[in-house]
């Protein structure tokens, strides 16, 4: 079986590399580079069954998901629909998959290169599920639409919330560490986004919507792959 082990003697940027064991390279879709055979953990977001939004952290003040009810927009939006206007620019969709789960984890997994995976999962092995989830092809998934993050800082929040200002929630920065061995309950820090370093300028999304894997575990994936330049 698959397993996600920290592989201390790697690093990558100054960061922790999880390293996903198997014997076989990942393949992605003909016209996107090959999946890479590590990853870091980077956080952890909770769900409520909402989507959280993908956007350039220089953009977020301009979102106010509760104060003006800019979210009553995402209710409205078609499963096709994968972004939306955000200020000056846009903003993707990604995590809170109902099929796979009601509330929710949303694990956030960065890697060489710049790429970012945000996996949705259930299953008893909790750990084993994430890593086939990373590990599976996405010559099959959605190519949705672009994200353009030119402040070099990537931010993810629920969409509920404001991207700033007393209705906002605080975005931690990004914390390598160890896959979480089980699901497990909200914690108390659960009401929160994530900041992540974006080296690259522009990601395409990718979405894989609920994936059975057999009958007791399932997941859904967003990638966010570079197609710009990075540094």
């Amino acid at each position: 079986m698959l397993r996600l082990t920290l592989a201390a003697s790697r690093w990558h940027r100054g960061l922790p590399v999880m390293t996903v064991l198997g014997s076989a390279r990942r393949v992605c879709s003909r016209d996107t580079e090959p999946m890479p055979d590590a990853w870091t953990h980077v956080g952890r977001l909770w769900t409520n069954g909402e989507p959280f939004l993908a956007v350039d952290a220089a953009l977020r003040d301009a979102w106010q998901g509760l104060s003006n009810d800019e979210y009553d927009q995402i209710i409205g939006l078609r499963p096709e629909d994968t972004s939306i206007p955000v200020g000056a620019g846009r903003a993707v969709l990604v995590g809170g998959d109902g099929e796979v789960r009601d509330d929710s984890w949303i694990e956030v997994f960065a890697a060489a290169g710049g790429l970012v995976a945000i996996v949705q999962a259930a299953g008893l092995d909790y750990p084993d599920v994430l890593a086939r989830a990373l590990d599976y092809p996405d010559v099959d998934d959605q190519a949705a639409d672009t994200l353009k993050v030119s402040s070099g800082e990537l931010a993810i929040f629920s969409a509920v919330f404001d991207g700033t200002g007393p209705y906002s929630v605080p975005l931690l920065p990004a914390q390598p560490g160890p896959v979480p061995p089980v699901h497990g309950p909200p914690s108390p820090e659960a009401c929160q986004g994530l900041r992540l370093p974006a080296t690259c300028r522009a990601y395409q999304l990718k979405v894989r919507r609920y994936t059975a894997l057999d009958q007791s575990e399932c997941f859904a994936r967003w990638l966010l792959i570079p197609v710009e330049p990075c540094d």
